[in-house]
C-alpha cells in the first residue's frame, strides 16, 4: 500500500480534524474513532486516542517505526453542526481514498470557508423559536408575539456581547436578566396577561439542550471524564441563565413588598 503521508504529517492531519470536530460539538467517542480510523486507514500498526473536551492525545505506530505522540489543546468549543457533518464526510473519503496531505489541507480549507447564514436568519430563528415555545407552553398568541420580539432582541444583545468576548457564564446571565425584565414589563404595561410563559418559551434559545445530551451520551459510552466536564460546563450555562432570570423577579417582588 502507497504511503501518501509520513507517519508525522498523518498524525498532524488526525488532530486537525478531530479538534475541529470536538469545537464543533462532536461526542467524544466519534473524535477518538475518527483519528484512529485515518490513522488505521494510512497503515498504523497501533493507535492510541484519548481525548476529553479541552485536550487530545493520540499516538500512532507503523510497522519498522517508532511510536509517535502528539497532543492538542482544545480551547474554544461550540456547536455547528453542518461543519460537524462535513468533517465527518471528509473523514470517511480520506478513509476510502487515502488522499494527500495537501489534498486534506485544501478541503479543510473549503470547510472552513463554506458560507454562514445570514445575521438576520439567525436573529429571525431565535425569535421564532421564542414563540413558537411560548405557545408550546401554553401562552397564547399576544405572548407569542411578544416573546419572538425578546427573542430578536436577545440575539442582539448576545451578538454584542460576543464582540467583546465575554464568557459564556456572564453572557447567560445577561441574557436570563433581559428575557425576564422584557417579560415582566410587557406584563406590567398589559401587553400580555402572564409573563411566566414568555419567560419559559424565551429561555428555550439558551438552553444547552444539545451539550446536556452529549454529555449523556459520553457518560453511557464510559467516557466519565468527558462526560462529566460537559455536564458541567451544561450545569453553569443553567446556572447563568437561573441567576439572571432571577435578578428581575427578586426585584420585582421586592417593589410589590415595598408597595411600589
Amino acid at each position: 500500500m502507497q504511503e501518501k503521508m509520513t507517519t508525522a504529517e498523518l498524525l498532524t492531519i488526525a488532530i486537525e480534524i478531530g479538534q475541529q470536530m470536538l469545537e464543533s460539538g462532536a461526542e467524544i467517542y466519534r473524535v477518538e474513532e475518527s483519528i484512529g480510523r485515518i490513522c488505521i486507514a494510512y497503515g498504523a500498526a497501533d493507535t492510541h486516542v484519548y481525548a476529553v473536551p479541552t485536550s487530545i492525545i493520540a499516538t500512532v505506530a507503523r510497522s519498522g517505526e517508532p511510536p509517535l505522540t502528539r497532543t492538542r489543546r482544545i480551547r474554544a468549543r461550540g456547536i455547528d453542526l453542518d461543519r460537524l457533518d462535513r468533517l465527518n464526510a471528509l473523514c470517511r473519503a480520506i478513509c476510502a481514498q487515502q488522499m494527500t496531505e495537501n489534498e486534506v489541507r485544501s478541503e479543510l480549507a473549503l470547510i472552513a470557508a463554506r458560507p454562514d447564514y445570514p445575521t438576520w436568519v439567525l436573529r429571525l430563528c431565535f425569535g421564532i423559536v421564542a414563540g413558537l415555545f411560548t405557545l408550546l407552553f401554553g401562552g397564547d398568541a399576544r405572548g407569542a408575539m411578544i416573546a419572538f420580539g425578546i427573542g430578536l432582541c436577545l440575539k442582539l444583545t448576545l451578538d454584542a456581547l460576543e464582540r467583546m468576548q465575554v464568557n459564556s457564564l456572564f453572557l447567560n446571565i445577561v441574557g436570563g436578566a433581559l428575557i425576564a425584565t422584557l417579560a415582566v414589563s410587557a406584563a406590567r404595561f398589559g401587553l400580555v396577561s402572564s409573563y411566566d410563559r414568555v419567560i419559559v418559551g424565551s429561555i428555550m434559545t439558551l438552553v444547552p439542550g444539545l451539550a446536556i445530551t452529549n454529555s449523556m451520551r459520553d457518560l453511557i459510552a464510559g467516557d466519565s471524564i468527558a462526560g462529566m466536564t460537559k455536564f458541567t460546563e451544561a450545569l453553569l450555562v443553567a446556572a447563568g441563565i437561573a441567576i439572571g432570570v432571577a435578578l428581575p423577579l427578586s426585584a420585582l417582588h421586592l417593589w410589590r413588598g415595598l408597595g411600589i
